[in-house]
This record gives C-alpha cells, sequence and structure tokens, in this order.
C-alpha cells in the first residue's frame, strides 16, 4: 500500500471512529439511559470521541495491527457494557458504572494490545536476527 493510500486511510478511520463513537455515546446517554444531554455532554463526547478515533488512527498508521485489533475490540466490548449497565438496575449509580465500564475495557484493550505488539516485536526480532536487513 502506498504512503497516499496510508495516509487516506488514517484520515478515514480517524473520522470513522469518531463519527461511530460520538453516536454511540450519544444514543447510550439520550436513549438508553434516559437522560438529558446538555451542550458540555456533548464537547465531552466529542473530546473522547477524537482521542479515541485518533488513537485507532495512529495504531493503524505505525501498523500495529494486534494493538489496533484488541483496542477496538475493546471499544467495542466497552459499549456493550456500558449499556448493559444502563439497563440494570443499580439505583442511581448506572451512569457512572457504565461509563467506568467502557474505560476499563478500552484500558484492557489498549494494554492487551500493546503486550502482544510487544510480544510480536521481540519474537520477530529474536526469530530473524541472524538475517542481513
Amino acid at each position: 500500500m502506498t504512503d497516499k493510500n496510508r495516509k487516506r486511510n488514517f484520515w478515514l478511520i480517524w473520522s470513522i471512529m469518531t463519527v461511530i463513537s460520538f453516536f454511540a455515546l450519544f444514543v447510550g446517554v439520550r436513549y438508553v439511559l434516559g437522560k438529558g444531554v446538555t451542550p458540555y455532554n456533548v464537547v465531552a463526547y466529542l473530546v473522547f470521541s477524537l482521542i479515541a478515533g485518533g488513537i485507532a488512527a495512529v495504531l493503524y498508521r505505525f501498523r500495529f495491527i494486534f494493538a489496533n485489533s484488541c483496542f477496538l475490540l475493546g471499544i467495542f466490548i466497552g459499549f456493550l457494557e456500558m449499556y448493559r449497565a444502563f439497563w440494570s438496575n443499580l439505583s442511581g449509580w448506572e451512569d457512572l458504572a457504565g461509563f467506568m465500564m467502557l474505560f476499563l475495557w478500552i484500558g484492557i484493550g489498549l494494554s492487551l494490545g500493546a503486550l502482544i505488539q510487544l510480544g510480536n516485536y521481540a519474537y520477530r526480532k529474536f526469530r530473524y536476527r541472524d538475517r542481513e536487513p
């Protein structure tokens, strides 16, 4: 893949990930949780979505396939767990528990992806150390 295509895909992944995570947060709070959304909430959702999209795009740009896959899986599981917490009856704590689950799974996905990527790097480094580049 050429560098021009990777640059175009970088921005495409960033924008798609930002839009998906923003709408997942907005729908989760507004319709699943049933709370009102203020302009401050929208700004917070947008900032979170831009950061999540940026992380996914940077992982793609540097070709960290394992880390990107684990990160995206962590986001997906995190949103599912957030929705599950919103639907459960936790005596008024469902919003906090839902967001904590979202951030927990994103952290797990990113950390696990980084460990797997590091293990893959170490394996390739020691496996092919005798070959000339």
